[in-house]
């Protein structure tokens, strides 16, 4: 018996087409996969769906909401429509499609975006009356070109929700021919075939799980920015002296991570900043000062060394002071001529009294010049070079005793004597706790994995170079090289905003000779502070809100 020869022409090309197209979809899954930013996905969706489809031109629609105006002056309310986003075409015909269109039965892609049904067509100017779409002629003419065949391709997630659509038109008969600007010929479009539609479905299926990944990447992004976003204004409210202080801190330390990144030489010329890393720092400079809502309101916009309640206090016991002494002296005036008169002697009143005001004006101009001395001393100094303070109570000291009285207590005496700022040593404990506060708050957060350091790189921005700073007490080559920048953006915007209640401002090149005798004296890093003032990174806040020192 004769054995029937096998027909394999067909299913070896049948084989050869399924593994060239299942290899085309492992190899979009793996591209699309990676990618995590929407504009980049929807390049790769149309190129690569052309690329495999053998379509002559691909184009890509999403869908959003658009606000829609309502009548009788209300809010208006969001209509769901589909937006072009982007096309390719190899023939070179550049097609701009309408901007929107909406999701009804008018157009191909608006149908099969409210369906969630493909459509192929073999001739869109062929097409039968029982579909409810039509294709508009309009756009091939003012274009000079023919849409003949076309799939349209809705993009669903795995739970059916249409996200938008992929649309192919005019399938080439042979698709490694090279063409430049010109008319495609119709006997050189073919139809799409059933396992062209099959396997753009399993495309745009990829394509849904790439454009789902890249909207849950950015919804977590969003979402931190608006926790950032609120946490910084719950730290302004809490001290709106500092209004604006965390967005500048962010944006210079981000100017100073860029600065960083692009040097190729020096001793920073291996530091470098990846995007994620760049956000990791802007997020902990805005939340570096998120640690204060944790400290005494009283403390934080403290604008003298004492408190409004405690200076009233002295400055009433030097006032108490001055009319007890008056009248003292016009009891005993008073008592001396009584008793004079008594006995006859009636000369010389006039003298008396006039010697008695003598001494009460005299009382009173050493009264009133402690009272200067007690309000100079009450202010805050930047450097404990101002003003001597010491000198200057040790006079308020004298000028009490000669008097005879003890015109300021212990306590007071030991708050006029701060040498900078008008912290005394607990309260700045108190103050240099947010830091900490800052941190535990931070650690709480699920960062994810690129924004990690957020909490540690906040947690080291008041370190010191020589190990003197809070809250660890960290050396310069234990203090991560983002927490440096800070330090001295930090210190900087400190020095130079003019809405702080504890302190003058100061200019820019004051604030920098400041800072340069902080990195003198081991404080701040010397060679960061170099490229602070070589790149201006300070200028990149100018024009920003809040009122500085020029």
């Amino acid at each position: 018996m004769q054995r029937k020869k096998k027909k394999t022409g067909n299913s070896d090309f049948r084989r050869v087409y399924e593994n060239e197209k299942l290899h085309a979809l492992l190899t979009v899954g793996t591209a699309l996969a990676s990618e995590r930013e929407t504009p980049k996905i929807l390049d790769m969706i149309i190129t690569l769906a052309q690329q495999n489809s053998g379509a002559d031109g691909a184009s890509v629609y999403l869908i959003e909401k658009v606000p829609q105006d309502s009548f009788g002056g209300t809010r208006p309310h969001h209509v769901s429509k589909l937006r072009f986003h982007k096309m390719i075409n190899n023939s070179g015909i550049q097609v701009v499609p309408s901007l929107y269109l909406p999701i009804d039965n008018k157009s191909i892609a608006g149908y099969a975006a409210q369906s969630g049904r493909t459509v192929r067509i073999r001739d869109c100017y062929v097409i039968d009356k029982h579909h409810p779409f039509h294709f508009l002629r309009e756009v091939d003419k003012n274009n000079g070109y023919r849409t003949k065949s076309i799939l349209a391709v809705p993009i669903k997630t795995s739970k059916g929700k249409v996200l938008g659509v992929l649309q192919l038109v005019n399938k080439l008969r042979d698709k490694s021919k090279k063409r430049s600007q010109y008319r495609l010929g119709e006997n050189e479009i073919i139809a799409f075939s059933e396992q062209d539609a099959h396997f753009v479905e399993a495309f745009a299926a990829h394509a849904a799980v790439a454009l789902e990944n890249a909207k849950l990447t950015q919804d977590i992004e969003n979402l931190f920015e608006s926790f950032v976003k609120a946490s910084v204004t719950a730290i302004e409210a809490r001290d709106p002296t500092t209004s604006g202080h965390s967005d500048r801190v962010a944006i210079m330390s981000v100017e100073f991570a860029k600065t960083l990144d692009g040097l190729n030489n020096g001793p920073f010329s291996s530091v470098t900043f990846s995007k994620e890393q760049v956000q990791e720092i802007r997020y902990a400079a805005l939340l570096h000062d998120f640690g204060k809502i944790g400290v005494r309101e009283n403390l934080l916009v403290k604008s003298k060394k004492l408190f409004p309640h405690e200076l009233e206090t002295l400055l009433m016991r030097l006032d108490g002071m001055k009319s007890l002494n008056e009248s003292r002296l016009w009891r005993d005036t008073l008592q001396e001529i009584i008793a004079r008169v008594s006995i006859g002697k009636t000369d010389n009143i006039e003298a008396e009294l006039g010697a008695a005001i003598l001494k009460i004006n005299g009382f009173n101009q050493q009264i009133e010049q402690i009272r200067v001395g007690i309000m100079k001393a009450n202010e805050s100094q930047i450097l404990d070079k101002d003003f001597n303070v010491k000198k200057l109570l040790e006079w308020i000291e004298n000028a009490s005793r000669n008097l005879g009285v003890k015109l300021v207590t212990e306590d007071e005496y030991q708050r006029l004597s701060i040498a900078r700022g008008t912290l005394t040593s607990k309260e700045r404990k108190e103050i240099e706790s947010h830091v900490s506060h800052t941190f535990e708050f931070l650690r709480q957060i699920a960062w994810t994995d690129d924004l990690a350091n957020v909490a540690d790189i906040a947690h080291a921005h008041h370190e010191k170079m020589d190990g003197t700073g809070y809250p660890l007490g960290l050396k310069a080559d234990k203090i991560p090289v983002q927490s440096r920048m800070m330090a001295i953006v930090d210190i900087y915007d400190a020095l130079t905003a003019m809405d702080r209640p504890y302190k003058k401002s100061v200019d820019t090149l004051r604030a920098l000779d400041i800072l340069g005798m902080e990195a003198n004296e081991g404080k701040v890093d010397k060679d960061l502070l170099k490229i602070f003032i070589e790149a201006q990174i300070f200028q990149s806040i100018v024009g920003h809100n809040g009122k500085r020192a020029s």
